[in-house]
C-alpha cells in the first residue's frame, strides 16, 4: 500500500479542494470521515474513490472497516498529512472520497402514502444534517430540497446527520415541478409557518405527507401562498416566536408518526 508522508502531495491537496462547495459540483465528490459514516455511505451504495489510512490513529471499527476495502483503493498517510486532511475529532484515522448520488422524483419509492421532507432555502449546514438524521429516524420515504444554499455534502451536513443523510433520496428540484408531482400523487403538503392558524398536533398527518420547512432567517418563500397547502404551527410557551428549524423539523416530523402509528 502507498504512503504518502507529505501534505504537499498533489492527492492531499485535491482531496482539501473538496472542502469547497464549487470543488464538490466541479468533480462530483465529497469527503467522509468516521468509519460509521463511511460504512453507511457504502452500506446505500456510494462509490468510493479512495480511503486515505492512518494507523497511527485508527480505531478497532476503522480497522475491521479497511480490510474490507479493495486495496487498491487504499493509501496509508502519516500523522501529519492526516492532520491537514481531517476536519474533526473522532475520524478514527480514516478520511474517504465518494461520488455524489444524484436522484430525481422517479427515486421516492411508489408506495400509496410517501412521505417526504421538503427543505426549502435551509442555509445552515449543521441544521441540514440534523434535519437528516431526524428525517431517518422517522422514516420518511425522501428529502427534497428547493432553492438550495445548503450543500448536503458539506463536511458539517455530512458531520450533523451522522451518516443518516446517506439513507434516502436527495432530490433537487424546483417549487413548480414538485407542486405538480404532489398533485399528480395527490400527496398532501404541510408548511410549518408561524403564522398558522392550527397546530402541528391538531392536523392530519397521516397518509401521502409533504412536510416543508424554510429558511432559518425568513421562513417560506412568498411562492407558497399560491401553491395548495396546509399550514401548521408549534405552540410557543415563552419569549422566542420560533425554534430552530432542525427542532421545529424534528418536532413535526414525530408528531407525524405518532399518527401514522396509532
Amino acid at each position: 500500500m502507498i504512503t504518502i508522508t507529505s501534505p504537499q502531495n498533489q492527492k492531499i491537496k485535491d482531496v482539501i479542494k473538496l472542502r469547497d462547495s464549487k470543488a464538490r459540483r466541479q468533480t462530483g465528490l465529497f469527503v467522509l470521515e468516521g468509519a460509521r459514516e463511511i460504512s453507511r455511505a457504502l452500506d446505500s451504495s456510494y462509490i468510493l474513490r479512495s480511503l486515505y489510512v492512518c494507523l497511527d490513529v485508527l480505531s478497532p471499527e476503522a480497522r475491521d472497516l479497511t480490510s474490507q476495502i479493495d486495496e487498491r483503493l487504499k493509501l496509508n498517510i502519516t500523522m501529519e498529512v492526516f492532520s491537514k486532511l481531517a476536519v474533526r475529532e473522532g475520524s478514527d484515522g480514516l478520511v474517504a472520497v465518494l461520488e455524489q448520488k444524484s436522484f430525481d422524483l422517479s427515486s421516492i419509492p411508489d408506495k400509496p402514502d410517501p412521505w417526504l421532507l421538503v427543505l426549502e432555502n435551509i442555509e445552515k449546514p449543521g441544521n441540514f444534517g440534523a434535519l437528516a438524521r431526524s428525517a431517518d429516524g422517522a422514516g420518511i420515504d425522501a428529502i427534497v430540497i428547493l432553492d438550495p444554499k445548503a450543500d448536503p455534502f458539506n463536511p458539517n451536513a455530512l458531520r450533523a446527520s451522522v451518516g443518516a443523510l446517506f439513507s434516502r433520496p436527495l432530490i433537487v428540484t424546483d417549487h413548480e415541478t414538485f407542486a405538480t408531482y404532489c398533485a399528480r400523487k395527490k400527496i398532501r403538503i404541510v408548511t410549518a409557518s408561524p403564522f398558522a392558524k392550527d397546530f402541528h398536533f391538531q392536523a392530519d398527518l397521516r397518509g401521502p405527507l409533504a412536510l416543508v420547512l424554510g429558511s432559518e432567517a425568513w421562513g417560506l418563500s412568498p411562492v407558497w401562498q399560491k401553491l395548495e397547502n396546509i399550514p401548521v404551527k408549534i405552540p410557543m410557551q415563552g419569549l422566542a416566536d420560533s425554534l430552530n428549524v432542525s427542532v421545529a423539523g424534528a418536532v413535526i416530523l414525530y408528531e407525524a408518526l405518532r399518527q401514522r402509528w396509532s
